[in-house]
């Protein structure tokens, strides 16, 4: 039988103050709005385990120090008549939620709280991005859930605030950081970071004036409960193979799924041009490196998938896509009036909702299957590949979304789609053609015009 109690922390930070949004949090605030009550798709969890011995004393002051450390967590965020602003608090409460899990359940219980805390959606007015409750094993702390807006962090953030958490509980806390969301606001409205946002917008220019208007034809858009599906694909032999192609072609293996997204995608819709836009982190030095805030922007990346071997598309990938996030730090207002500037010159149609983004955070698979990269060799593994059913919504602002996540012996990719454009059966089909494009020039380069794809519709 659980119970439940409740904590009240007090915090003081070190200043106050009022900004403009940065760039990064104008970029999530945009789908956020528009998901409105749904917007609690965008809020991002973790469960941290807590090392035998924890206190009840050490939890609350590791939740006090992150609050102090980081600005973001205290911040709310307004829109009105002087624009999308943010306000930082110095002092302030939380309240947080203690439950005492019954005997042998307390992992059990963290995810259910976990569950029910990140499906509430963030009233940004008048609540910090950040909430919190633990969990006690026979009255011992055990688990910390901790969810954040997607407003006030981004997952590089948060990886940065697990990490603080830690040492905060090992006593090793280190030097705050001395570069918050306030700074970063005032860096991108002057000086070098305008003219790097101003650069970013040209390039956005640019690429659209040489990009095709859609390549999805128009669609009813009238909501069905399941009109967005996600599947997922665990395959061992696309990780095999991909590895073999990054060493041939001297890249990433992110190169290698992002060249393939781009061809997959361009072979079904019948386009050789395909835009793409990427998540980029934006943490180019130092100090945006220990920034917590929303930094991630899109990029927008454009490949030829028409003529020539996969490996010249995965050379280009790597060159087009080291453009791309080099011009990724910008004002989404002004890409606003580029994007309404090119829908103008397409008599109204423009269409950019197909994404890639790759959230490992290693690039190598540590425990790959030891088989010969040939497509031979890789038949067994192919028939392990499993295919399964992560998600459906109402409604979703992508049409075609590929990502990622890491595990250290196979790949694992994500593919949501918009039904009305591929079917839920194909979904799987498009999937799998991932699989053996990568199969089919894991041993050697191989004409993408003579790649099978089995998409006959």
């Amino acid at each position: 039988m659980e119970s439940v109690d409740t904590r009240t922390v007090a915090y003081r930070g070190a200043r106050t103050g009022t900004a403009p949004m940065t760039w990064g949090q104008r970029a999530i605030w945009k789908s956020i709005r528009w998901l409105d009550e749904g917007a609690h798709y965008f809020n991002i969890r973790r469960i941290a385990q807590l090392p035998d011995g924890t206190s009840q004393l050490q939890v609350d002051a590791a939740i006090v120090a992150l609050l102090e450390r980081h600005e973001a967590l205290r911040t709310t965020f307004h829109e009105g008549a002087d624009g999308w602003r943010q306000h930082l608090t110095d002092t302030g409460t939380l309240r947080y939620p203690v439950v005492d899990a019954a005997p042998g359940t307390a992992a059990d219980t963290a995810a259910r709280v976990a569950d029910e805390l990140v499906a509430r959606t963030f009233r940004h007015t008048e609540e910090i991005p950040f909430r919190c409750a633990l969990v006690r094993d026979g009255g011992r702390p055990a688990h910390l859930v901790l969810v954040f807006s997607h407003l006030g962090v981004d997952f590089w953030a948060v990886r940065e605030l697990e990490r603080d958490l830690r040492e905060l509980l090992a006593g090793e806390q280190g030097p705050a950081p001395d570069w918050q969301p306030l700074d970063q606001a005032g860096y991108e409205s002057e000086g070098e970071g305008a003219r790097r946002g101003a650069a970013a917008v040209e390039h956005w220019r640019r690429t659209l004036e040489k990009t095709p208007p859609a390549l999805f034809p128009p669609v009813d858009d009238q909501g069905r409960p399941e009109r967005f599906v996600r599947l997922g694909m665990d395959s061992p032999a696309a990780a095999v193979a991909a590895t073999a192609i990054a060493e041939r072609c001297q890249v990433s293996t992110g190169t290698v799924l992002l060249a393939a997204t781009a061809a997959v995608l361009g072979a079904w819709t019948g386009h050789p041009l395909v835009p793409l836009q990427l998540i980029a982190v934006n943490r180019h030095d130092d100090r945006t490196r220990r920034l917590v805030a929303a930094m991630a922007e899109n990029a927008l990346f454009s490949l030829d998938v028409g003529t020539g071997t996969f490996d010249q598309a995965v050379k280009r990938a790597f060159l087009a896509g080291m453009n791309a996030y080099r011009h990724a730090h910008y004002d989404p207002i002004a890409v606003d009036e580029v994007l309404d500037a090119a829908r103008e010159r397409n008599g109204g149609v423009l269409q950019l909702g197909h994404f890639f983004n790759d959230k490992r955070m290693h690039d190598r698979w540590e425990d790959l299957p030891d088989v010969p990269a040939t497509p031979e060799d890789l038949a067994p593994l192919t028939a392990k590949t499993r295919i399964f059913h992560v998600g459906s919504w109402e409604r979703q602002d992508a049409l075609f979304f590929v990502h990622t996540t890491y595990a250290p012996d196979t790949a694992l990719l994500y593919l949501m789609a918009d039904t009305a454009l591929i079917p839920r059966q194909d979904i799987e089909r498009v999937l799998r053609a991932f699989e053996g494009l990568l199969v089919a020039a894991a041993a050697e380069p191989v004409e993408l015009a003579a790649v099978a794809f089995d998409f006959d519709r």
